[in-house]
């Protein structure tokens, strides 16, 4: 893969080029037919129709939510993208443009806020993507990524509120207390069970690390909460890791995961929301 010059500052968009073994038809067929990208990439629950807004889910709890912009035949998709439906609204193009007996992808990844470890982190991750494409346009056989360990996102909040502070972090975040600490975690969905008990409470003015015990399994999962001060807000981030490390079978694994994203997903969206009704208070 021949990859564009690293882009200078956080403000510049990720590039990054595949020529692969197909013809533009077959080409874009993978990038817009829903069973094709299905195969390599994500399953889309929605069409190319500029305007329009639907997710691209990953089959674990990830999803991106999509809104296309432009879409050229043969030629251009461009779309905007959030992840998890809360994260920045990043605008995406990808291309594509004859070469000789093959075909050239380019994916183009905007986000004028993005810090220089997530640029590095959004390149590897279009690389790796597009590595996936290639392959499954050599042999036919699918490509796509099984499931990801750690559940992972962020959301833009307004600069001057606290969401990590103790009183705050109980608004937004699905936790208990017994009265002394945080206690539970709570998975708001209708399935069981629904609380798992925090260990390891270590607060900080910018940043929480707590454990979630995992019935059934013993062992504990991992997660960090922390939020970035940013030139006119702030950034609430999050990572949950341990999933396949539980000594569970990959299906109930897996099945706990995409749970705990869904919650992760709501507690983002509240956090957003009660951000905004504090920064909106005169």
């Amino acid at each position: 893969m021949d990859n564009a010059q690293p882009a200078v500052g956080a403000a510049e968009p990720v590039r990054v080029d595949v020529v692969v073994p197909a013809t533009v038809a077959e080409v874009w067929a993978a990038l817009t037919d829903a069973v094709r990208l299905a195969a390599w990439f994500g399953t889309p629950r929605g069409y190319w129709v500029p305007g329009s807004s639907w997710r691209v889910e990953f089959g674990d709890g990830d999803f991106f939510q999509v809104t296309p912009r432009r879409v050229v035949p043969d030629r251009r998709v461009e779309f905007d993208w959030s992840f998890l439906g809360a994260g920045p609204v990043q605008r995406v193009v990808w291309e594509v443009t004859p070469a000789v007996d093959r075909t050239q992808v380019t994916v183009r990844d905007a986000d004028p806020a993005r810090s220089p470890a997530e640029l590095h982190q959004m390149r590897a991750g279009w690389t790796d993507f597009l590595d996936r494409l290639s392959e499954y346009l050599r042999t036919g056989r699918p490509t796509r990524y099984d499931w990801r360990e750690e559940i992972d996102g962020s959301v833009d909040v307004a600069s001057g509120w606290l969401p990590l502070q103790l009183d705050v972090v109980f608004r937004w975040l699905p936790i208990a207390s017994d009265g002394f600490r945080p206690s539970w975690f709570f998975v708001i969905d209708d399935d069981g069970p629904r609380r798992f008990e925090i260990v390891n409470w270590r607060p900080g003015g910018t940043r929480i690390d707590f454990g979630v015990r995992i019935p059934g399994s013993g062992r504990t999962t991992v997660a960090e909460v922390n939020v970035e001060a940013m030139v006119d807000r702030q950034r609430l981030r999050f990572s949950h890791r341990g999933w396949r490390g539980l000594g569970l079978s990959d299906v109930r694994a897996r099945s706990l995961r995409s749970r705990f994203a869904a919650t992760w997903t709501e507690a983002l969206d509240q956090a957003r929301q009660f951000g905004r009704a504090v920064a909106a208070e005169p």
